[in-house]
């Protein structure tokens, strides 16, 4: 009895380090397999419809009919798109949820960058939701005449966790230059950074890909 107390107690303490690796090991090879997915589409829709500099297009400012249509010229026939929504719980996602929940932050509700109401989102592959907006928040952007465009990732569509860092990563695609990369800098993943201030939490995805697609130990999962 004695020998099975100490195994229980052994396995209780070890048990909850065992599911998180398993959890980072297997976002780890969906967020690869996601970021893969957008690149290689970028590179084929560039085959058809010329360099990504020259594509038409759609401003923060443009209406959803406008921004469903780039996405159905320069997107779609390159992912294997299951289902197109207007709303996030057209795809599935909580009548409640407005966004996500930021990593870092237990008790944060769930209203941080979500799909807006003019952009589409979609369901594609093997349940992987995604949506992509333009934006103009990188102070050159302007200057250098760059179109720029968020691509939100949630690895695991509407299920649990939907927390920014955790099952929900963001990167920036560069249509100008026709790559595709992490959102801000990966030094701002960190926890204390992300306590200050939430928003730095969109960095992560950032910084599992410049980590080689692994969450080393200072990623504050």
């Amino acid at each position: 009895m004695i020998t099975l107390g100490i195994i229980g107690i052994v396995a209780a303490m070890t048990l909850p380090s065992v599911i998180v690796n398993y959890q980072k090991k297997q976002t780890s090879a969906q967020l690869k397999k996601a970021y893969s997915t957008f690149a290689q589409a970028l590179l084929k829709s560039q085959y058809d419809n010329e360099q990504s500099s020259n594509w038409v297009t759609t401003t923060v400012s443009s209406s959803y009919e406008d921004n469903l249509k780039y996405f159905q010229t320069y997107w779609q026939p390159y992912l294997k798109v299951i289902k197109v929504c207007k709303t996030m719980q057209e795809c599935g996602y909580d009548s409640n949820t407005k966004g996500y929940k930021m990593i870092a932050h237990d008790n944060d509700a769930n209203n941080h960058y979500g799909q807006y109401s003019n952009v589409p989102g979609f369901i594609y592959g093997d349940g992987t939701y995604a949506y992509i907006r333009p934006y103009n928040a990188a102070p050159d952007a302007e200057s250098l005449n760059l179109k720029l465009q968020l691509l939100s990732i949630d690895v695991n569509g509407p299920k649990n966790p939907n927390t920014i860092g955790k099952d929900v990563f963001q990167f920036e695609i560069d249509i100008t230059r026709g790559v595709i990369k992490g959102f801000g800098s990966p030094k701002y993943c960190t926890k204390d950074v992300i306590k200050n201030d939430t928003e730095n939490a969109r960095s992560c995805g950032g910084k599992v890909m410049a980590d080689g697609w692994e969450f080393l130990d200072d990623y504050p999962w």
